[in-house]
């Protein structure tokens, strides 16, 4: 089993967060929610690698408002080690880089656990003190 670390951001407007689906053509988790995110692969700091998977991904800047000690979740692509960020950003608006994401919407906190694909993740980050 192989293991990654990856970043993952919660970002906030106002009382809703964003979550995007991941495009079909990714090799991990296609066509799946997420929370923005990104792997740990370069000599960058976790801060500066999320701030620019946000940038890349939304064409978005935010400020990292609060973070929470890591977790880990199995699936059949490995195991995952998460280091999760609460970002805030000043507007609503994003443009989706189609090469990562087919769509991205605004949820309301109540509406989170409706997506399959985050469940878990919400509720590590809710144990987290995130939300």
């Amino acid at each position: 089993m192989e293991t990654r670390i990856i970043v993952s951001a919660v970002i906030k407007h106002k009382k809703k967060y964003l979550i995007a689906k991941r495009a079909s053509s990714k090799k991990f988790a296609p066509n799946k929610w997420e929370f923005i995110s990104g792997f740990v692969d370069t000599s960058e700091t976790a801060e500066k690698i999320i701030l620019r998977e946000l940038k890349e991904e939304l064409s978005i800047n935010g400020k990292i408002i609060n973070t929470a000690e890591s977790y880990s979740m199995t699936d059949k692509e490995g195991r995952w080690i998460i280091i999760p960020y609460l970002i805030e950003v000043g507007n609503s608006d994003f443009t989706i880089n189609k090469k990562d994401h087919s769509e991205a919407k605004w949820v309301e906190l109540k509406d989170l656990l409706k997506y399959k694909d985050i469940q878990k993740d919400v509720v590590e980050m809710k144990k987290r003190g995130m939300f």
